[in-house]
């Protein structure tokens, strides 16, 4: 395939990847970009998962940087000097990092605003701390008045600051050790599990500021990392030994299709047969028709109802509640929010007058008797988190995932994969044994929690806080639904949407959506995504099966139909993956190669050759659909 089809079979748009270039400088080794380090390691221990340089606007989208030079030396140590500017050259920063073969890692930024003052929400260095082996763990404090405090890491996520009055910090991973020292600046810690980012996030200024602010003179900080510890034991890689599956007890998860104004496709629901519609709402929805003619062909329908807030609560459900019912709909389940819970809210306030989340129970229960009412938010775990649902009032628990709050490359995308099952964790003890079901969970953000309004992407690039995300619409979203499917595995969620009808999130190509993304001209039908919503849609009233023995860059979900197993395993990664199956079975791979063929008709996954192996190797985010028996070890 040519570059630029490669590019959108892959990634939904000719956007190349963001380049990252490996260093070692002894046993000290990172990954270098131009807006970041990752993945810094100690002997080959990660210790601190990345150092950023973020500039935040006002609704807390990061600007695009644009480098006016760099220049690197990494002959013998490494030491790197960048020049960039931020909002269209208002903000020029400059930026050095040195790093030596003492385990010592240097960062200086300077940062000098041009034609008056620059504002932003957030300026300077975040220090990402990774959440394997760290969640828990101990953690000691270094007040900007010289003082320390004993600490730990949350185990489950907090919803406000777990640490403030930071100017620096030490923790440890394997016997390896880190200590930060942070000037010019006072930093604080949020959990970032709470957005669904792998990490937990030292950064400044603090929240007690306004979140807007002027910077109007030159300003520097400096981050000082110093590591020490040796090497730590290796572990055996047991991969090559095959995978393993086992009856998890559990029933497969119950897929669902989100829908709203804009969203239906006439015959989507009927071809995909979903568990249920996620229905999103609200009083005089000029296409509440429509919807409901697509709802209708669901086995179910969960309502999200979205109240405005100048409006009587009462009022709006039942004309709500009566338009569905003269529509022939009656909700499964419905949860109901006033519009200014869209938005989030700090857990100390201040929170909007009126009814709470939890004061509306009770009315949703009244104007929808025969429906379960849920609790929670319609938007991400963190507001959740930071308005906890009434458990012995609600019926079900609920909430939305997205990863780009924080940041759009395919790493901190993919990364959020690790911290979804700590999510799950966390709200699993705040259900208290109720039922837990995810709303819808997407790369794009579906409305912005945090701003005005969700990031506008004309040019169809990676971009923080965007409704519309171009990877949805290639391998790699099928591929991350997959991961956000596996990631369930041992929760107690029973349900979720991976996508809509059409629209930003939808599963079937609109000419008029994106007409940037080049699929012009194109006989075009389906996206990757549709493929795998509709086999998992399949597998909902069957056994769900566990996956043993996965390399960690692969993700698999499956179920159990009669003796034959029925399976998905996605590359969630941009190199190749071989999967050892320890038995034969049928495999049909959607990959680059399949792109074209696969999103050109919806029966492809049955009219597609496939292949007979005990083995495979998986091209970067493709998907293996895999049919074989059950032999459980």
């Amino acid at each position: 395939m040519e570059q630029a089809e490669t590019l959108l079979a892959l990634y939904g748009a000719e956007e190349r990847p963001e380049t990252l270039q490996q260093v070692s400088v002894g046993p000290l080794s990172f990954l270098y970009t131009q807006s970041g380090l990752r993945r810094i390691s100690w002997h080959g221990t990660e210790l601190v998962r990345a150092i950023g340089w973020p500039i935040r606007d006002e609704n807390w989208g990061t600007y695009p940087q644009e480098v006016v030079s760099e220049v690197i030396n990494d002959d013998d140590e490494f030491d790197a000097k960048l020049t960039f500017s931020s909002g269209e050259g208002r903000l020029v920063c400059d930026l050095h990092i040195r790093a030596n073969l003492n385990g010592e890692l240097l960062a200086d930024l300077t940062m000098t605003p041009k034609d008056g003052a620059f504002s932003t929400n957030r300026a300077g260095f975040t220090i990402l701390h990774p959440i394997t082996g760290v969640a828990g763990a101990p953690l000691l404090v270094t007040r900007p008045d010289g003082t320390h405090a004993a600490t730990e890491f949350p185990e489950r996520i907090q919803p406000d600051q777990p640490v403030k009055e930071i100017s620096g910090l030490s923790y440890g991973v394997d016997a390896q050790f880190v200590e930060i020292h942070f000037d010019g600046e006072v930093f604080e810690m949020e959990d970032q599990r709470n957005w669904s980012d792998a990490s937990f996030k030292a950064y400044c200024v603090p929240l007690v500021h306004p979140f807007t602010y002027d910077i109007t003179e030159i300003t520097k900080q400096s981050v000082r990392i110093q590591f020490s510890g040796g090497a730590a034991s290796t572990k055996r890689d047991e991969d090559a030994k095959g995978i393993r599956f086992y009856n998890s007890g559990q029933r497969a998860l119950d897929i669902g299709i989100a829908l709203e104004t804009g969203w239906a496709k006439k015959g989507l629901i009927q071809s995909l047969r979903p568990s249920h519609v996620s229905l999103r709402t609200s009083p005089k929805a000029e296409d509440l028709q429509q919807l409901c003619a697509s709802a209708r062909n669901a086995g179910a329908v969960d309502l999200e109802l979205v109240l405005p807030d100048d409006e009587d609560v009462a009022e709006g459900l039942k004309e709500v509640a009566e338009a569905l019912s003269k529509e022939g709909i009656e909700p499964q389940r419905a949860i109901a929010l006033r519009r200014s819970y869209l938005a989030s809210h700090q857990p100390v306030g201040p929170w909007p007058s009126g009814p709470t989340p939890n004061e509306m129970l009770p009315l949703v229960r009244e104007a929808f008797p025969n429906a379960l009412v849920g609790g929670g938010m319609l938007t991400n775990f963190t507001e959740l988190n930071r308005c906890r649902p009434d458990a012995n009032v609600c019926d079900y628990i609920t909430h939305g995932l997205t990863p780009l709050v924080h940041a759009g490359d395919d790493m901190s995308v993919l990364e959020t994969l690790e911290a979804l099952p700590q999510i799950f964790s966390s709200a699993e003890a705040l259900a208290q044994g109720k039922p837990y079901r995810l709303g819808l969970a997407s790369i794009g953000m579906r409305s912005n929690p945090y701003g005005a309004a969700v990031a506008e992407n004309p040019d169809q690039v990676r971009r923080t806080m965007a409704r519309i995300d171009p990877r949805h619409r290639g391998l790699f979203g099928a591929a991350f639904a997959v991961g956000v499917l596996a990631s369930t595995e041992s929760s107690k969620v029973e349900a979720l949407c991976l996508g809509a009808p059409k629209g930003p999130f939808g599963l079937v190509y609109e000419p008029a959506d994106y007409p940037q993304a080049g699929y012009d001209g194109t006989d075009r039908v389906v996206y990757p995504l549709f493929h795998v919503v509709r086999e998992v849609c399949a597998l909902a009233d069957f056994e769900r099966l566990s996956i043993g023995g996965l390399p960690k860059q692969v993700a698999g979900y499956g179920a159990l139909e009669g003796d034959a197993v029925r399976i998905l395993l996605a590359n969630v990664s941009a190199s190749d993956q071989e999967v050892v199956l320890g038995q034969r079975a049928k495999i049909t791979l959607l990959d680059a190669d399949a792109f074209d063929a696969a999103t050109r008709r919806e029966d492809w996954l049955e009219t597609a050759s496939a292949q007979e192996a005990a083995s495979l190797v998986l091209p970067p985010f493709a998907v293996a659909f895999v049919r074989t028996s059950f032999s459980e070890t």
